[in-house]
C-alpha cells in the first residue's frame, strides 16, 4: 500500500476515534434523579441531560410539569419504566422524563402527578427540585417561588437572585424583608407582577399578584433571607407566614 494511503489511513482511525471520545463523553453528562431527590438542589451546566424517574401507583399513570421552562430547560422525552427505577421499593411503576438544559439560570423545577392520588409514597403527588444551571463565565437569573421556602440555592458572584412571593391586591399585608447582616447579597428592587409585564392596567382588589424582589450575589459567603409577610398598618401583628432562603456564594 502507498505511503500516502497508510497516512490517510491513520488519519481517518484518529479522527473516528476523536469522535467516538467526544460522544462519549456528551453520553457521560447525565445527571439523574429520582423521590430521594425531593427538596433538594441540583446543580448542572448548560448542554447537559436531566433525566428525572418518579413512581407511580400504576404504569398508565404519570406526572407532568407545573409549568415551562423556555430558554433553560426543555422536556426531550417521556417514558414508563418498571417500578425499581424510581428508588422507591415496592413502587408499581416508573415515570421516567429527560430534560436538556439550554440556557443559564436558576429555578423550582415543579411536578405534580397527572391525576390526583395516583403518585406514590413518599413523595405522593408532588415532586420539587432546585435547578442552578450554569455557564461558565456567564452571569445567570436565579428564580425562585414559594415552593422555595425554607430551602437552600447556590448562586455565584454576579448572578441576580429573584424571589417571587404572592399577595393579594388592595391587602395591607404585605412582605416585608428583614435586614441582611453582611455584604454577600444585596436587594436591588421590588417590581410587582404589572411592572414586570408594564402593564398600566391596575388589579382588582383581592385578586391574586405576585411580587418579586431581586437581589444581586457580591461577595462569597453564606447568607439567609427573610420575609414577613403582615399587615402593614400594625407592626404588632403577628406574621400571616414567612418565607426563609438560605444562600451561598462560593
Amino acid at each position: 500500500m502507498p505511503r500516502c494511503s497508510i497516512v490517510f489511513t491513520r488519519f481517518i482511525l484518529v479522527f473516528v476515534l476523536l469522535l467516538c471520545a467526544l460522544g462519549a463523553q456528551a453520553q457521560g453528562a447525565i445527571t439523574t434523579i429520582t423521590a430521594a431527590d425531593n427538596g433538594k438542589e441540583v446543580q448542572l451546566t448548560v448542554g447537559e441531560r436531566l433525566i428525572v424517574r418518579l413512581p407511580t401507583a400504576a404504569p398508565r399513570y404519570g406526572w407532568r410539569l407545573v409549568q415551562n421552562y423556555p430558554g433553560q430547560l426543555t422536556l426531550v422525552s417521556n417514558q414508563t419504566l418498571p417500578g425499581v427505577r424510581s428508588g422507591v421499593p415496592g413502587a408499581p411503576a416508573t415515570h421516567e422524563m429527560h430534560f436538556q438544559t439550554i440556557g443559564s439560570g436558576g429555578l423550582d423545577l415543579v411536578l405534580v402527578a397527572a391525576l390526583p392520588g395516583t403518585g406514590y409514597s413518599p413523595v405522593g403527588s408532588y415532586f420539587h427540585v432546585y435547578l442552578t444551571i450554569n455557564q461558565p463565565g456567564v452571569a445567570k437569573n436565579v428564580n425562585i417561588t414559594e415552593y422555595g421556602n425554607r430551602s437552600r440555592v447556590t448562586v455565584n458572584k454576579g448572578d441576580q437572585l429573584s424571589i417571587k412571593l404572592g399577595t393579594t391586591a388592595g391587602s395591607t399585608s404585605r412582605w416585608e424583608v428583614m435586614p441582611i447582616a453582611n455584604e454577600i447579597v444585596k436587594l436591588v428592587n421590588t417590581q410587582t407582577e404589572q411592572e414586570q409585564k408594564k402593564s398600566k392596567k391596575k388589579p382588582k382588589p383581592g385578586t391574586p399578584q405576585d411580587i418579586t424582589f431581586n437581589f444581586q450575589a457580591l461577595n462569597p459567603g453564606q447568607t439567609t433571607i427573610r420575609f414577613l409577610y403582615r399587615d402593614g398598618t400594625n407592626n404588632d401583628t403577628p406574621p400571616k407566614r414567612d418565607f426563609v432562603l438560605d444562600v451561598t456564594v462560593p
